[in-house]
């Protein structure tokens, strides 16, 4: 007959959870939620180890994990017998082999002891019961902010085409290149995919390329070895290994180091790969979305992003237009953060008025969808219920309206200077980038130079602020 043995999971050096262990099924342990035993973290398999009772005695099985697993710090090679005690220790987590406490347990002193077991008994059954209800709860919400976080809102024709752009990849298992400005809702898009894909099951990994240096990125996607560089002071696996059996999401791709990008092509091609300072080929099986708001044809013909990397990532391609092209979607996005952030702050609104919805239509969104949820959750947390008005939305001046029609002034009128804004509704017309190119310098001369500020003025990242004022060749005075 099989002994009754629990495991007691570890976080912290406190113990958190139990499992009675089965002599009837097996008890598996890994990251994904199939798993008897859920571990959150990065180092541990999707299907990581297995503890059976077999031929008599309980074991501990490694599943081929990536990582391995420790029994009373001796690694596993293929199973270990397993006692009241044992510790078992998968990446930082620790899990530790208890005799299985039950209720009524016959104990010698029957009026004190078998009394107090009893209690404790019935107060660990009460917490873990507890703990079990609220993990329920806890992952119904979190289940529903996820159907929340892939939901694209929005009804004009353009997003409609979108929703089957994503609906077509998420059949498929090909690479996926998101293109639009920044602010569309391209990693909105990417998760959605995911989502409604065959992986949804799997992890999704996202990084952001342009956060990280040539050589940090490397290390980001790849993963290190312990002592790889200085610094490393453990074994660290990249996103390429966290996302196996899932999708990865690179945003920025077109700031990969033209270097990187060959060894991200081999990978793409299905070759293995390894970490940083290590010798061992890592493969795995990941679905890779890249996302973009940079011209890749002139990225190719500038000679920084490699042609044959181009046309490995547009397999399925799906452009999320900027929100100044479906203005249809204006309205029905704003009401959808006016109740999202009503219910976050409590602060409840009816809706916008006439002359706050007449602004938020005329207004040319440089900032994109982004910039709308900003604006929408200034308007909820500094505005005064029932109703959204006019003074509650802060706008930027990059969003000004344009006139409907645009006439070249005669030579015997009034004519502004070229490259400046018009103060009639007639002037000089001249190019996006001149435009663009003029409004970047100004604003940061208006700062001094204070990057940071003139991007948050400007409502576009730092990074493309930085790329525009190398594309200008603006300089300071």
């Amino acid at each position: 007959m099989a002994p009754n043995l629990e495991l007691v999971c570890f976080r912290n050096g406190a113990p958190t959870v139990a499992f009675f262990l089965r002599a009837d099924r097996p008890t598996t342990i890994g990251r994904a939620i199939e798993n008897v035993v859920v571990l959150n973290d990065e180092r541990c398999s999707r299907f990581h180890a297995s503890i059976e009772f077999r031929d008599g005695k309980w074991r501990l099985i490694d599943l081929n994990s990536r990582n391995g697993t420790t029994v009373d710090s001796v690694p596993v090679k293929g199973n270990v017998e397993i006692f009241v005690g044992s510790k078992i220790q998968i990446g930082r987590e620790t899990l530790l082999v208890e005799a299985q406490r039950e209720f009524g347990d016959v104990i010698q002193d029957r009026e004190t002891t078998s009394s107090r077991s009893s209690v404790e008994s019935f107060n660990r059954q009460d917490e873990l019961t507890a703990y079990l209800d609220s993990e329920r709860t806890e992952n119904r919400r979190l289940r529903g902010l996820l159907g929340q976080s892939t939901e694209m809102i929005g009804a004009s024709p353009a997003m409609l085409e979108v929703e089957k752009c994503v609906e077509r990849a998420a059949k498929t298992k090909s690479t996926v290149l998101i293109r639009g400005e920044s602010g569309v809702g391209k990693e909105l898009v990417a998760r959605a995919t995911h989502e409604r894909s065959s992986r949804r099951l799997g992890p999704m990994v996202c990084l952001n390329c342009a956060a990280f240096s040539e050589s940090l990125l490397t290390s980001e996607l790849f993963g290190h070895e312990k002592g790889a560089f200085t610094g490393a002071t453990e074994t660290k696996i990249g996103k390429f290994e966290a996302a196996d059996g899932g999708t990865i999401f690179l945003d920025e791709i077109a700031e990969m180091n033209p270097g990187l990008q060959a060894t991200f092509l081999r990978v793409l091609e299905g070759a293995t790969f390894e970490r940083v300072g290590g010798n061992k080929p890592i493969s795995v099986d990941v679905r890779v979305v890249a996302a973009t708001n940079r011209n890749l044809e002139e990225e190719v013909a500038a000679g920084r992003f490699r042609r044959d990397l181009y046309f490995r990532l547009r397999v399925l391609e799906i452009t999320v237009p900027p929100l100044r092209e479906r203005r249809g979607d204006i309205d029905i996005l704003a009401e959808h953060f006016l109740e999202r952030f009503s219910q976050e702050t409590g602060r409840r609104y009816q809706g916008f008025s006439a002359e706050a919805k007449a602004t938020l239509n005329a207004y040319r969104w440089p900032g994109n969808v982004r910039e709308l949820k900003n604006i929408v959750e200034r308007a909820v947390l500094m505005g005064n219920p029932p109703t959204i008005q006019k003074a509650d939305l802060l706008t930027s001046a990059l969003g000004d309206p344009v006139p409907a029609s645009v006439v070249v002034p005669a030579e015997s009128e009034p004519t502004t200077t070229r490259g400046s804004m018009p103060t009639s509704d007639r002037f000089e017309p001249i190019s996006l980038k001149e435009m663009e190119n003029q409004l970047i310098l100004k604003t940061l001369k208006y700062y001094s130079w204070n990057k940071s500020k003139t991007a948050k003025a400007l409502g576009i990242e730092r990074t493309t602020l930085d790329r525009k004022i190398a594309l200008y060749n603006l300089a300071r005075d």
